[in-house]
């Protein structure tokens, strides 16, 4: 059985030599390759990798010049990968590889996959500060509560499986999120996982990728991955989002208006509300529907659109709201043989008409501001792989 351990890389190059030797030391008895999944690395990983497979025949370089990414990396490295099994570890020393034999060898015990852990017995962290310590439970409490995971360290970026298992789910997997262990594990749905304890060291070269975004796509993931997400959709917390920063914008333009111009209140709000049109417009353009953006003369045309199914969202609402009001005051006349009921069933009426027309909005420029490419008619070719074994 051959084992291929695959390392995506990203400014690495003092690493790389260093993971190497503690491989080559580590499987010494067994049959094994390392594939360096380098992300074009400015600091020429990539380069210092094929120099390494130039002396040693196990060492085989993918070069990424496109997609960047830990989890496409990785995607990459399994689908390059020649081995039976499959590992994924770090290149900046901080995964033991010490203990990859283990982990082999209760995948060959009957495991699904094998986790190097370190929140089990045995496992630990090393150089942390408090923040961290706070940021990587609050991160696991939020993956087992909301995926229902039961593994003590689902955060972690190390592990083992079958290269048979992950060419069967690797169709619905989903690069952009920061954890591919997760991703894979919700589509796996594995019978067992075995955690293997061991201590995550500190880095000795290099910087932590660990930031901002970093948080943000493992958030989206989280959110993609679990249940709730069949019912509300990502993109459309996004849309929603975006609307609500749009009713701050119009009443922030109203007061600006109305403090600083002699129009009347009609004209004020006119202008703040196409002004708050505009910036949702822009903001879905670049965040909601980040992946059917409108660039260039498109983008009139798309605000065109976005503009008439904005209208009709409003209609919608109205007559939404139109239509329960008329039938709460229809039914308070049955009961109580007067006609009107208080504001505050007005309230809800308004509130449920609302949902109902961002609704309408979201699905009417889903599928007509922003169509995906299929709906859309256009047949725009695949672009061509731009990643390099070397």
């Amino acid at each position: 059985m051959k084992l291929s351990v695959i390392s995506p890389t990203f400014n690495e190059a003092e690493n790389v030599p260093r993971l190497v030797e503690q491989l080559e030391q580590t499987l010494r008895h067994v049959d094994y390759e390392i594939l360096i999944a380098d992300d074009n690395s400015p600091d020429l990983t990539w380069s210092v990798a094929e120099r390494l497979s130039l002396t040693n025949p196990r060492v085989r370089v993918l070069r990424r010049m496109c997609n960047p990414g830990l989890g496409p990396a990785v995607i990459e490295g399994f689908s390059a990968a020649q081995g039976d099994a499959v590992a994924c570890i770090d290149a900046d020393l901080q995964h033991d590889p010490r203990i990859l034999p283990t982990m082999l060898e209760q995948l060959c015990k009957g495991s699904d996959a094998v986790v190097g852990s370190r929140y089990v017995n045995g496992g630990g962290t090393e150089g942390w500060n408090w923040q961290r310590r706070l940021g990587s439970w609050t991160a696991t409490k939020m993956a087992q509560l909301l995926l229902g995971v039961k593994l003590k360290d689902p955060m972690s970026g190390y592990f083992v499986m079958w290269r048979r298992d992950f060419a069967r789910v690797r169709p619905q997997l989903n690069g952009n999120g920061f954890k591919i262990l997760l991703e894979i594990l919700a589509n796996l749905q594995p019978s067992v996982v075995t955690e293997i304890p061991y201590t995550f060291g500190s880095r000795k070269f290099g910087e932590s990728k660990l930031s901002g975004k970093i948080v943000l796509q493992y958030l989206t993931q989280l959110w993609r991955l679990s249940s709730a997400s069949r019912l509300v959709s990502y993109r459309f917390l996004k849309f929603a989002a975006v609307g609500s920063s749009g009713v701050i914008v119009n009443l922030a333009a109203m007061a600006l208006l109305l403090h600083s111009t002699r129009w009347s209140g009609w004209q004020a709000s006119a202008v703040a509300s196409i002004l708050a049109n505009i910036h949702n417009y822009v903001l879905n353009n670049a965040w909601s529907f980040a992946d059917r953006t409108h660039r260039g003369f498109r983008i009139l045309k798309g605000y065109v659109s976005y503009l008439s199914m904005s209208a009709f969202g409003l209609g919608v609402t109205t007559a939404a709201y139109a239509g329960l009001a008329w039938s709460l005051t229809q039914l308070s006349t049955v009961q109580n043989g007067t006609q009107g009921f208080a504001s505050l069933p007005r309230l809800f009426c308004q509130f449920i008409a609302v949902t109902l027309g961002v609704c309408f909005n979201y699905e009417l420029n889903k599928f007509i501001t922003w169509p995906s490419v299929a709906r859309s008619g256009a047949h725009a070719p695949k672009a061509p792989s731009r990643s390099v074994l070397l």
